[in-house]
């Protein structure tokens, strides 16, 4: 089963699918280019806010550090608690540090000497008669007055304050804790806007201390820790638990025995919560726009391609030849000129074609065609044409028994079958010669066959012709025999004139030979005359050679044929004549006179022979009056023009 030819889509559909795709591509470039633009504009955000939360975090830390050094000052003021300090009584001392401790929600309080042996405890009671386990603070406290950092102890990572107790010089020193867990992590939180996660790295790697994180990205934080730590404090990307995070890490304590920092992270979707309602946005925007688009171009291809499918409708009508065709008016724009314009060519070749079928009339279809492409100039070329001329048999006598409307009737009728052979033949009608025609073939367009052509035209006129008898009887009008001189030669074919009115025609010997051969139609009492050029050049036809003629101004003899019909339609008794007659011709050219007297005789009661036996009969009966010269060729002399 044949599938036939894909439809290929048409102007319209291409028009629609440019815009909406146009339109599409420039609408995702810039949705993605604005998704681009806003996540790294909310990337930076994050990190400046990871900063500035980050430099908040140690403000707090310090300010946090500076309110608990203020409330250990006020212990250390006490007078009795000095007095207890100084006699080294360890058990007002803890009653003291735990009183204390309590109004300020402290973890753990301890007092610890100058030689930094624990006095007294309460976050770990069995210190006391010990060192004191960070005597670094206490050096550090003891250069600047007071100290404040973060240790870890026991997994839990503390605030340690150290001020001295002044009497007036420094007698002791005390220290206190406050614990930084999970709860700190979300004070901070809650300040900084952020997920916040305490770690230390010590030698068995990072510790989780304290976060705001689930446990599931809690456990991916720190799997990350150490990279985070060496890179993050900037601000870095990192992916936790399949989501992406903007993470900054704020070292707290690098100086103590484990370095202490401060993870800060933020999602990077919760900071595209606005640019996701601005994709929204976009996305909805982009779809009214493309559905505004589409419609809009349906609309302008429509105004494009319909005016366009008239045209080609119109333009698939003038090809069929219908050149009435016009299409409407399409308003001032370019299609409306294009329209304009195609109208204005509808109406030339509406004329061109009048143009045409007038000139048609008057000449050929190959001058005509000539003449419109305005290629008609003066001059000629040597070209071998067959050149035909036919005449009405006596049609000026037969038109003294008719009316001048009959004797018009009957001449187009013979004129109209003429022609449409000559036409059908791609001959073509030179001119008119009152009752005859004059046509050639092989100028202005050359075939190989043009003799063939043109014999094959003058039987087929002879058939025509002989047709149109009953036709005519039934009228009442007689039947005249018609005459055909065909000559085969070399001329000059072309346009003869002046600029302003020329003829395409041919002219040379070898056209007044065909006129004189239509002449010699009436001497022989034969339809058809054809030249010695033609008769070698034609195919598939029976001849019979007339006679041999010299015709007025020319020296050389012509042998001259009428074609009896086409190869298979002559009967054999007529072939068999043919053969007498071609023999008796041999005989009388031989000056055999006696046994070419003898043959023509036996031919003279034969259809068709009856005039040529008569005329040789004549030729014999001259010749015998006075023989002819040793250069005798058995040639008659034609005077008559």
């Amino acid at each position: 089963m044949s599938l036939g030819r894909p439809r290929r889509p048409r102007l319209q559909d291409r028009i629609v699918v440019f815009f909406v795709v146009l339109l599409m591509a420039v609408q995702l470039t810039a949705f993605y280019v604005i998704r681009y633009a806003v996540e790294q504009t909310s990337r930076e955000t994050l990190r400046e806010e990871l900063r500035v939360a980050s430099r908040v975090f140690k403000r707090l830390l310090d300010q946090n550090g500076q309110q608990l050094v203020e409330a250990t000052s006020v212990l250390t003021y006490d007078f009795g608690f000095r007095e207890a300090v100084a006699t080294r009584d360890g058990d007002t001392i803890l009653s003291a540090l735990r009183n204390h401790a309590g109004r300020i929600r402290a973890n753990g309080m301890s007092v610890s000497g100058l030689d930094g042996i624990v006095v007294a405890d309460t976050l770990v009671e069995s210190r006391a008669g010990g060192p004191f386990p960070y005597p670094e603070l206490l050096e550090e406290a003891g250069r600047l007055g007071r100290t404040s950092a973060i240790r870890v102890h026991n997994g839990n990572a503390y605030q340690v304050i150290v001020v001295p107790v002044l009497a007036p010089l420094p007698i002791a020193w005390v220290s206190m804790s406050f614990v930084v867990d999970d709860r700190a992590a979300r004070d901070l939180q809650r300040i900084a806007s952020s997920e916040v996660t305490f770690l230390s790295m010590g030698a068995d790697g990072p510790r989780l201390l304290a976060t705001t994180l689930p446990l599931p990205r809690a456990g991916a934080l720190m799997v990350q820790a150490t990279d985070l730590v060496a890179r993050g404090r900037d601000a870095v990307p990192a992916t936790m638990a399949g989501e992406d995070y903007e993470v900054l890490a704020t070292p707290i304590d690098e100086g103590g025995p484990q370095p202490l920092y401060a993870v800060l992270q933020r999602a990077v979707a919760d900071s595209l919560d606005t640019s996701t309602a601005l994709q929204a946005v976009l996305l909805f925007l982009a779809g009214i726009s493309l559905a505004i688009t589409l419609a809009g171009s349906i609309r302008i291809a429509r105004r494009i391609t319909r005016p366009v499918s008239e045209l080609a409708a119109a333009a698939r009508e003038i090809a069929r030849g219908n050149y009435d065709v016009r299409v409407g008016e399409q308003g001032r724009d370019e299609i409306g000129e294009l329209a304009t314009a195609f109208n204005g060519m509808a109406r030339g070749l509406t004329e061109r074609d009048s143009m045409r079928d007038a000139l048609g009339k008057v000449a050929s279809s190959e001058v005509v065609a000539q003449l419109l492409r305005g290629g008609i100039e003066l001059g000629g070329e040597e070209r071998e044409v067959s050149v035909m001329f036919t005449d009405i048999r006596n049609f000026t006598a037969l038109c003294e028994s008719l009316t001048p409307h009959q004797s018009l009737t009957m001449l187009n009728e013979f004129l109209t079958a003429i022609s449409e052979v000559i036409d059908r033949r791609e001959g073509v009608v030179d001119k008119y010669l009152g009752d005859g025609v004059m046509a050639i073939f092989g100028a202005p367009v050359n075939r190989p066959d043009d003799a063939q052509r043109a014999l094959d035209a003058a039987l087929e006129i002879r058939e025509r012709v002989a047709a149109l008898g009953p036709s005519l009887a039934a009228r009442g009008l007689p039947h005249p025999e018609i005459g055909i001189g065909l000559n085969t030669s070399t001329v000059i074919a072309g346009n003869i004139g002046s600029p302003s009115r020329l003829n395409y025609t041919v002219l040379g010997d070898g056209v007044n030979l065909a006129s004189r051969l239509e002449g010699l139609t009436k001497r022989y009492h034969v339809p058809i005359v054809v030249g010695h050029a033609t008769r070698e050049r034609a195919r598939g036809v029976v001849f019979r050679e007339l006679d041999k003629v010299r015709v007025r101004g020319r020296s050389i003899a012509e042998r001259i044929y009428e074609p009896l019909g086409r190869e298979g339609e002559v009967g054999a008794a007529a072939l068999e004549a043919l053969d007498q007659w071609h023999a008796a011709l041999d005989a009388y050219r031989a000056r055999r006179f006696d046994e070419a007297q003898r043959q023509f005789d036996a031919l003279a009661a034969v259809p068709g022979y009856a005039r040529l036996t008569a005329i040789y009969s004549g030729y014999l009966r001259d010749l015998r009056a006075a023989p002819p010269a040793p250069d005798w060729d058995a040639a008659f002399t034609l005077y008559e023009k």
